[in-house]
């Protein structure tokens, strides 16, 4: 477990240094500084291209394990130009990510340009051989064959993932702390007995870091954002590891459960309504706690917490225990829903 420390601490220092001095280039050259949104909570022009300091953090650590211990990061016996193949197709896939994020928060993208730039990023991952060979029966029956599904179905996963972080973007520090918290979980996951996967640790531990690290630059009130060069770098990796940790995604959807059951009321919501699936508006969960009476910060902890409180039981759990706590957790998310609105409803004069 020591030997994960130095990288975790490695990317936590440098995304920590990294965010302030880009901060200060992005104010100083107007780079991705549009004025506030109506739905934004910030009444200042804050830089929206922070995730280059994660993605850069992570370049860099990574980048430093495959030229000293190129071992620590091998998935297959495969490699290509000497890094493990899988691996190069979650390189690739992230940087078709992060170059699609730079280009829409500096310039701007159409909704579906975006999606399909995510869907080949999706693909990419598939064609350097990640699979999702089988997943568990929840009824405890043998595992389900899923093969070549996996160019269907990974593609499906990695463009929701990408989208939930996105969409939930939307509190200072909500999405780079959940980021952080999922990664902490598959770290813990991947090391465990069942699963026993050093080299998805060692990605995790990284990702975690950086998040982690930009933490207190985003805290509300936070000097610099995401952006989506940030919030789908973050939400493809934590993807990538609920993959190739074993198909683990009972744990990721637990401990993302809430963005995720957010992400398809949302989408249920705007299809029933006749609403475009890509308008952003004020209807989320989190600004539901705010409607409520709730401060940003108070929110955000909320989340954490909850998102915490399953992840441990998603660690301490097998597959019949995780499928309750999602039972658990589709009723608390439905609770919490009525909950806010009479309480928002309260506050109306």
């Amino acid at each position: 477990m020591a030997e994960y420390l130095l990288p975790f601490l490695l990317s936590f220092g440098l995304t920590a240094l990294a965010t302030p001095v880009l901060r200060d280039f992005l104010l100083a050259r107007n780079i991705a500084v549009p004025p506030p949104r109506p739905r934004d909570l910030h009444a200042r022009r804050l830089p929206r291209m922070g995730g280059l300091a994660i993605v850069a953090s992570f370049s860099v650590v990574v980048g430093l394990y495959l030229v000293f211990a190129p071992d620590s990061l091998r998935f297959v016996e495969s490699t290509i130009s000497g890094i493990d193949r899988n691996l190069l197709g979650v390189l690739l896939g992230a940087l078709i990510l992060v170059a699609t994020g730079y280009w829409d928060d500096r310039y701007g993208l159409s909704p579906l340009v975006k999606l399909g730039l995510q869907v080949i990023a999706a693909l990419v991952v598939v064609a350097f051989g990640i699979r999702i060979w089988w997943i568990t029966d929840p009824l405890g029956g043998p595992n389900i064959s899923i093969g070549e599904w996996s160019w269907v179905l990974i593609p499906l996963w990695l463009v929701a993932m990408v989208n939930v972080m996105n969409w939930f973007d939307g509190l200072d520090g909500l999405t780079s702390g959940l980021s952080g918290i999922a990664a902490t979980a598959i770290f813990f996951l991947a090391l465990s007995p069942v699963v026993d996967q050093p080299a998805t640790a060692l990605l995790a531990a990284i990702v975690a870091g950086a998040a982690f690290g930009f933490l207190p630059y985003n805290w509300h009130p936070s000097s610099i954002i995401l952006g989506d060069t940030g919030s789908m770098f973050l939400g493809f990796m934590v993807g990538v590891f609920a993959i190739i940790s074993g198909a683990k995604f009972a744990t990721a959807a637990l401990v993302l459960g809430i963005p995720l059951l957010d992400f398809l009321w949302v989408v249920t919501r705007r299809l029933v309504t006749g609403q475009s699936l890509f308008q952003a508006d004020t209807k989320h969960l989190h600004h539901r706690f705010l409607a409520a009476g709730l401060s940003p910060r108070a929110t955000v902890s909320v989340l954490y917490i909850v998102a915490t409180a399953f992840a441990l039981i998603a660690l301490n759990t097998q597959t019949e225990g995780k499928l309750a706590a999602l039972g658990a957790l589709v009723a608390l998310m439905v609770l919490l829903g009525i909950v806010l609105v009479v309480s928002a409803k309260r506050r109306v004069p």
